[in-house]
């Protein structure tokens, strides 16, 4: 498929599933009264301008993070496995959260849980390279036991914690299962102020990834700082799933899926996979969630239920399946 016919294909696709997430819900709207809202939003009705346009605009986004954060993860540490849930960099940040809320430290200042959600990302994703690196070269399923290993041990501490502090678990249960329900134009501007800056340094080192995707010692015998680039990588890697987790609590699959996808189709250059990867993973996580309010109205699936239905066989599918990375 020609790279032009399938972005055109995805724009298309990501409009009108766009339009059908507005309309669709306890109250209904035409298309016609859709496209009237999007003309001058001020003058629409306060349901769609307060709580569906929040909803549809903020899991587009988290997607397309959750999308390219799962490239670079691909990239930094060699693996098509590697994903930002399974790594457990999300659990990570999800953990530093749920620490936050333990110690009170969560009304520290106004976007503090989002501070803690990056640094808990950050965190794993420093401890998931540093065991890639402790034995010289891990096999790609070794370094997968090892994220998952880390990703239920994360977990399982969020959890304790949040059984050893009561008023912990239910801040902690409510801000994990909400999704998007809750979702604002205050956390949507902090997605964009986070997310912009994120895709144009992981668009500007794009020769530098396609170098390092070929193997650390191709790339630095190529002139390539591996050092830097695995550190820009890292924060970047830190900053996506960080902010995705805060808008949106954890959301697996989505960073595993498009990158894969996306390799097979058009190959190895990061130039054409960093806004595919944008725009498969938003179009992506917008259905996801759109099914999940569609499946058993009027009661909502979380979007992570839909991911996760959607991404396990894939999953198994990559693993039993040689490719070559």
């Amino acid at each position: 498929m020609k790279k032009k016919t399938f972005v055109l294909i995805l724009i298309i696709l990501s409009v009108l599933i766009f339009l059908i997430s507005l309309s669709y819900g306890s109250k209904r709207y035409s298309i016609l009264e859709i496209l009237k809202f999007l003309i001058n939003p001020k003058n629409g009705d306060e349901l769609l301008l307060k709580i569906r346009l929040p909803r549809v605009l903020s899991s587009f986004l988290v997607g397309a993070s959750l999308s390219i954060a799962g490239l670079l993860s691909q990239t930094l540490f060699l693996n098509p496995l590697a994903d930002p849930f399974l790594f457990g960099i999300s659990s990570g940040a999800n953990f530093f959260v749920t620490l936050s809320l333990f110690l009170g430290l969560d009304m520290m200042f106004k976007f503090s849980l989002s501070f803690f959600s990056f640094l808990g990302a950050l965190f794993t994703t420093f401890i998931i390279l540093l065991i890639s690196r402790i034995k010289g070269k891990i096999t790609p399923l070794n370094l997968l036991l090892a994220g998952v290993a880390l990703n239920y041990l994360l977990s399982s501490i969020s959890s304790f914690l949040s059984i050893w502090g009561r008023d912990v678990l239910n801040k902690s249960v409510f801000w994990s299962l909400t999704g998007f329900s809750t979702i604002n134009f205050e956390k949507i501007n902090l997605l964009l102020i986070i997310f912009i800056p994120c895709l144009f340094f992981s668009i500007l080192i794009n020769i530098q990834l396609d170098a390092f995707s070929l193997g650390e010692d191709e790339a630095h015998s190529l002139g390539v700082n591996t050092k830097l680039l695995k550190t820009v990588t890292l924060f970047l890697i830190a900053l996506l799933t960080g902010i995705s987790v805060y808008v949106s609590g954890i959301i697996g699959f989505i960073g595993l899926m498009v990158p894969n996808i996306l390799r097979t189709i058009f190959g190895l250059k990061h130039i054409e996979l960093i806004p595919l990867s944008l725009l498969l993973g938003g179009l992506l996580l917008m259905v996801s969630d759109l099914i999940g309010r569609m499946i058993l109205f009027p009661t909502e699936i979380p979007v992570s239920i839909i991911t996760s239905f959607l991404g396990a066989p894939f999953f198994l599918y990559l693993l039993f399946k040689k490719r070559v990375y």
